[in-house]
């Protein structure tokens, strides 16, 4: 009974350690900035670490909090491919044009579809 018991313990503590072996994801965006204060401003993000086929959300944080969802002004709607990477172009003038943004450290969140966030990033106007 004692054997059985410890087999069981045994069996039950690889199946456990097994299990805790995978990794989560470790998601990061990627830009090339300062970003000029340009009304027709583009900019490539890319992502990588994301879970594979998955969506991604982008938001844009302000200066004082304000968030907003950009979705709408990327092109492709960013998509983790089978490795978890993806990449879309930004087309930010609007914000520039409409005077959301001005020079300093705004904030970029890759969240999920529920917009739970994954990774946040900084991006500069100048």
């Amino acid at each position: 009974m004692k054997s059985l018991f410890t087999a069981c313990v045994l069996a039950c503590t690889l199946l456990v350690s097994a299990c805790g072996t995978t990794s989560m994801p470790n998601p990061e965006i990627n830009l090339k900035g300062p970003l000029a204060l340009d009304e027709k401003g583009m900019v490539e993000l890319s992502g990588s670490g994301f879970v594979p086929n998955s969506d991604v959300t982008l938001v844009f944080r302000t200066i004082d909090g304000v968030e907003s969802d950009i979705t709408y002004a990327v092109d492709p709607t960013p998509k983790a491919d089978g490795e978890g990477n993806w990449v879309t172009m930004w087309s930010y003038g609007r914000f520039v044009k409409k005077k959301l943004v001005a020079a300093g450290d705004y904030t970029l969140i890759a969240a999920d579809p529920d917009f739970t966030p994954l990774v946040q990033e900084v991006v500069s106007f100048q």
